[in-house]
C-alpha cells in the first residue's frame, strides 16, 4: 500500500503551518486536550482519500470539507489550505508526492504522473477505513447485529454481499406481494363464477352439474370432464361472443353481492386501516422518523438511477460510481427503525389493497349489467366509485400515499358513495321489473355468462402460476444466496476471530490467557460473542469493562485489516484510540504492533504524557518519531514541543542561562522516569492510597530494586558458571552506588532551583555537574543500544530484567541445585 515520509500541512483544520518527518516509521504526537493532534490525523487523511472522517457521519449534517476543512481564519480561502505528503510505495519501490487543495479535493497534485503511482493513490484514496478514532471504535462492538454486519462488510469491502442479499430481499418481498394480489385476484374471479352457477362448493363436478341442466334443455351434449380447453358454451350459435341479453337471476345474485359488499365494505378493510394510522401516528409524533422515511424514498429512487459517478439526486461528482452506490447504501442502512416502521405501513396497504381487489370486482359485474340496461344514474355512480376505489390501489402502496389517505382512512377507507346502494337499489328493481327469461333464453346466457367468467377466471390462474413461479424461483434464489453468502463468511469471520483473539489475548496477557471469540454470520446479521473467564460465551458488554471493550474494538479492527490488506496493510492512522487500551497493557499492546505488524506505520495520537514515554520505552517509536504539543492557540495553530531529548532540552535552556527552566524540565522528567521505572522493576515505596508519589519517595525504591536484581543476576550468573553475565551485573551494580553518590551530593540543587527560589544566585556553571550526575545515573537503568529502560519479564514471577532488543539481558532464575 503506502507509507509516509513526511508531511507539509499549511492552513488545514487547526493547523497553520507544520512540517513532520515520519520516515517510514511509526509515529508518536502527544499533547494535552485540544493542542491539535487529531488535526494531524485529518490532514494526513485528507491528502490520501480526499475526505476528513471527523467531518462525516452522524451528527454531522451541517459539515463539510469545503467549508470546514481550512482553518478559521482560512475559510473564505479554501485555496490557501493543503497537504503535501511524500510517500513511498513498497510494491512499486517507488516514492512520489501528493499535494491536495480543500479547494479542489478531487483533483491532486501527483509528482511524478506515472499511471502505477496514479493507481495506487487511487487505491488507497478508496480506503478511509485507515483511520480509526476514539468515535468509531466500539462501533463493531456495541452495535446491533444488522448495523456491525454492515459496517464490518463496508470495511472488508464486501458491500456488494449486502447489497446482493438486500435486493434479493426486496424482489422476493415484491413478487410476495404480486403473488398476494393474484391471489386475491383468482378468488374474486373463482366468486365470480361460483356465484354465477349457484353452487356452494367450486369443484368441477359441482361446475358441470349446473352447466349441464342447463346444456340438456338447448338440446346440447352434455360435457363430462373439465379440462382446460373446455368451452362451457361449446355448440352455441353465439359461441364465444358476448350475448345480446344478460342472465337475470345471475345479474341479481351480483347486484346482492355488490349491496352487501358496499354496505360492509368499511368493515372488511377496518383492521387494516387501523394498522396504517397506527402506524403514521407514530410517524407524526416522531418528526425524525418521517424525515428519515422521506430520505429513504428519495435514495432508494437515487439508487436506482445512478448511472456512473455523477449523483442524479443532487448533480455532486463523485470519485466513480462505486463511492457514489456506497455512500447512498451506507444512508439507507441508517434509516433502520424507520424501514421497519415503512414496512409494516406497506404491509397493512396491501392487505387494503386486496380488499380494493375484491370491490373492484364487484362493481365491475355492477357495471356491464348497469350498461346492458342503460340505467345511466347506476352506471355513472357504480363507475365512479369503481374509479376510486381503483385509484387507492397505487397510494396504498407507498408511504407518501398513505399519509395523503389519512383523513379518507379515519373516516371510512371505502368512501362508499351517500346514494349509492339507493341507486343500487333502483337497478336491483329494475332488473327485478324484466319478464322472466324463457328456459332456452336463461339457458343460453347462462352459459355465454359461464364462459366469460370461467375465461376470467382461467387467465387469473395462469397470473397466479405465473407468480407462484416468480416467488417459488425468488424465494429459492434468496436462500441459496444467503446459503452460500453465509458459508463463505464464516470462513472469512473465522480467520478473523482467531486473529481477533490471539490479538486480545496479547495484550490482556496474565488476565485472559484462554480467552476466545465467535462471530456468527446469518442473512443479513452477524452476531458477535466473547469468552468471560471461560463462564461462556456473552455479548462483549454484558461483563467486559468499558476498557476491556475499547480493547476489543481496536483488536477486531487490526484483525479486519490484516484480513482486507494483507501484507499491503502498511499504514493506519489511530486517533487518541489507543488511550482506550487500559493502562496496565499498554506495552502489551505496543508489542502487538511490533510483533504482528512489523511492517506497518502507524501513526497515533494520544493526550497522555505517560502512554506516549511508554511508547518510546517499548521501542515502538523513537525521540524522532515522535511529537509533543504543549499547547494550541487559534493564531498560531499547534504548540511544538522540541522534538530533541529531554538532555537537549536542558542544555538548550543553560545555554540561555535560564536555570529555572533547565531544573524544572529535569525534575519533570525525573518524577516521569522514576514512577515508570518503579512500575517496569517492581519497586516497593512505602504505599500510598492516592497513588500520589513524589520524587524523593519513588527514586531510591528504584535504585534499590535495580541493585536488589543487580546482586541476585550475579549470584544466578555465578550458579551457571557464567563468569561474563556475573562479572556484567556486578558492573552495573557498581557503576549504579557511583551514580548514586554524585546525585545524593547534587540532589538539593534540583530542589532548591525550583522550590526554594534560590536560583537568582543559581548559575548555569552550578547546575550542570547536576545535570550530568543524573543523566549518568539514569543511564544505568538503559540500554545504550535501543535506548529503552530496562524492565522484568515475565511481571509476576520475573527471570530476567532486560531491554526492548535484548542486548541488556540480566538472568534472575539460579541453576537448581
Amino acid at each position: 500500500m503506502i507509507k509516509i515520509v513526511a508531511a507539509h500541512i499549511e492552513e488545514v483544520r487547526g493547523i497553520r503551518k507544520l512540517d513532520i518527518k515520519l520516515g517510514q516509521a511509526t509515529f508518536a504526537v502527544s499533547g494535552p486536550n485540544g493542542s491539535g493532534k487529531s488535526g494531524v490525523i485529518d490532514a494526513i487523511e485528507f491528502a490520501l482519500t480526499g475526505q476528513i472522517g471527523r467531518l462525516t457521519g452522524p451528527g454531522t449534517k451541517d459539515l463539510s470539507v469545503g467549508e470546514h476543512g481550512p482553518h478559521v481564519d482560512k475559510a473564505k480561502f479554501p485555496d490557501a489550505a493543503f497537504v503535501t505528503l511524500e510517500v513511498y510505495f513498497p510494491a512499486l519501490n517507488k516514492t512520489a508526492t501528493i499535494t491536495r487543495k480543500v479547494s479542489s479535493p478531487k483533483k491532486p497534485e501527483i509528482t511524478p504522473k506515472d499511471s502505477d503511482i496514479k493507481a495506487a493513490f487511487d487505491g488507497i484514496a478508496a480506503h478511509p477505513e485507515i483511520t480509526l478514532s476514539r468515535r468509531e471504535i466500539l462501533r463493531f462492538i456495541l452495535v446491533e447485529p444488522t448495523k456491525r454486519s454492515d459496517e464490518i462488510q463496508t470495511i472488508l469491502k464486501l458491500d456488494d454481499i449486502g447489497q446482493i442479499r438486500s435486493a434479493l430481499n426486496t424482489a422476493h418481498n415484491r413478487v410476495q406481494t404480486a403473488l398476494k394480489t393474484a391471489e386475491v385476484q383468482s378468488g374474486s374471479s373463482r366468486d365470480t363464477l361460483a356465484r354465477h352457477l349457484s353452487i356452494a362448493d367450486f369443484k368441477s363436478e359441482e361446475i358441470l352439474t349446473a352447466v349441464n341442466l342447463r346444456r340438456k334443455i338447448l338440446n346440447l351434449p352434455g360435457i363430462t370432464k373439465l379440462e382446460p380447453d373446455t368451452r362451457l358454451d361449446e355448440g352455441l350459435v353465439e359461441a364465444g361472443k358476448v350475448a345480446a341479453e344478460f342472465n337475470k337471476q345471475s345479474a341479481l345474485r351480483d347486484l346482492a353481492a355488490l349491496a352487501d359488499a358496499a354496505a360492509t365494505a368499511t368493515d372488511a378493510g377496518k383492521p387494516a386501516a387501523d394498522a396504517i394510522l397506527a402506524g403514521l401516528s407514530r410517524l407524526e409524533s416522531d418528526p425524525s422518523l418521517l424525515q428519515a422515511l422521506h430520505h429513504r424514498a428519495l435514495i432508494e429512487q437515487g439508487l436506482d438511477l445512478i448511472d456512473g459517478p455523477l449523483c442524479p439526486l443532487c448533480d455532486h461528482e463523485w470519485p466513480d460510481e462505486e463511492h457514489l452506490q456506497a455512500h447512498l447504501a451506507a444512508k439507507l442502512t441508517k434509516s433502520g427503525e424507520a424501514s421497519k416502521l415503512q414496512a409494516a405501513l406497506l404491509a397493512a396497504g396491501n392487505d387494503l389493497a386486496r380488499e380494493c381487489v375484491r370491490l373492484r370486482e364487484l362493481l365491475a359485474a355492477g357495471y356491464r349489467i348497469a350498461s346492458a340496461l342503460n340505467d345511466a344514474a347506476s352506471r355513472s355512480i357504480i363507475e365512479a366509485w369503481g374509479k376510486d376505489v381503483e385509484g387507492l390501489r397505487p397510494e396504498l402502496g407507498k408511504v407518501d400515499g398513505l399519509l395523503r389517505l389519512k383523513p379518507r382512512l379515519s373516516s371510512g377507507w371505502a368512501a362508499v358513495p351517500e346514494e349509492f346502494l339507493k341507486v343500487l337499489a333502483g337497478l336491483i328493481a329494475i332488473v327485478e321489473a324484466r319478464p322472466d327469461q324463457t328456459a332456452t333464453l336463461d339457458a343460453q346466457t347462462f352459459l355465454s355468462t359461464a364462459q366469460l367468467r370461467l375465461e376470467d377466471h382461467r387467465a387469473a390462474l395462469r397470473q397466479r402460476q405465473r407468480a407462484e413461479t416468480a416467488s417459488a424461483a425468488a424465494k429459492v434464489t434468496y436462500d441459496a444466496y444467503c446459503k452460500v453468502m453465509e458459508a463463505e463468511l464464516d470462513a472469512l469471520y473465522q480467520d478473523v476471530q482467531e486473529d481477533f483473539s490471539t490479538f486480545y489475548r496479547l495484550i490482556n496477557e496474565g488476565d485472559e490467557e484462554k480467552f476466545t471469540a465467535k462471530l456468527t454470520p446469518s442473512a443479513g446479521k452477524l452476531d458477535f460473542s466473547v469468552n468471560f473467564y471461560e463462564r461462556g460465551l456473552f455479548p462483549p458488554a454484558a461483563f467486559h469493562s468499558e476498557g476491556h471493550q475499547d480493547g476489543m474494538g481496536v483488536c477486531l479492527y487490526l484483525a479486519l485489516m490484516k484480513r482486507l490488506f494483507g501484507d499491503a496493510f502498511t499504514l493506519a492512522l489511530l486517533d487518541d484510540v489507543v488511550m482506550s487500551v487500559d493502562s496496565g497493557h499498554r506495552y502489551q499492546f505496543c508489542k502487538l504492533l511490533k510483533t504482528h505488524f512489523p511492517d506497518t506505520q502507524f501513526v497515533i495520537t494520544t493526550h497522555d504524557r505517560l502512554w506516549a514515554e511508554q511508547m518510546r520505552s517499548a521501542g515502538l517509536v523513537t525521540s524522532k518519531t515522535s511529537l509533543s504539543f504543549h499547547g494550541w492557540t487559534v493564531e498560531t495553530g499547534p504548540l511544538v514541543e522540541s522534538n530533541m531529548e529531554v538532555w537537549d532540552d536542558i542544555a538548550a535552556a543553560l545555554a540561555k542561562n535560564k536555570v529555572p527552566e533547565a531544573a524544572a524540565s529535569l525534575r519533570r522528567h525525573l518524577e516521569y522516569v522514576a514512577r515508570h521505572l518503579a512500575c517496569n522493576l517492581g519497586a516497593t515505596p512505602a504505599f500510598k492510597s492516592d497513588g500520589n508519589y513524589e520524587l524523593g519517595e519513588l527514586l531510591p525504591s528504584v535504585l534499590v530494586r535495580l541493585r536488589e536484581l543487580c546482586g541476585k543476576a550475579a549470584d544466578a550468573a555465578q550458579s551457571w558458571g557464567n563468569a561474563e553475565d556475573k562479572d556484567a551485573a556486578l558492573a552495573r551494580k557498581k557503576m549504579l552506588s557511583t551514580c548514586n553518590g554524585a546525585v545524593s551530593v547534587e540532589q538539593w540543587a534540583v530542589n532548591k532551583a525550583v522550590h526554594y527560589n534560590e536560583w537568582a544566585n543559581f548559575g548555569r556553571k552550578d547546575f550542570e555537574p547536576v545535570v550530568a550526575a543524573f543523566r549518568e545515573l539514569l543511564g544505568c537503568f538503559q540500554c545504550e543500544k535501543c535506548e529503552t529502560w530496562l524492565y522484568l519479564t515475565p511481571r509476576g514471577t520475573p527471570d530476567a530484567a532486560r531491554c526492548s532488543c535484548s542486548s541488556v539481558n540480566l538472568n534472575l532464575k539460579s541453576k537448581g541445585k
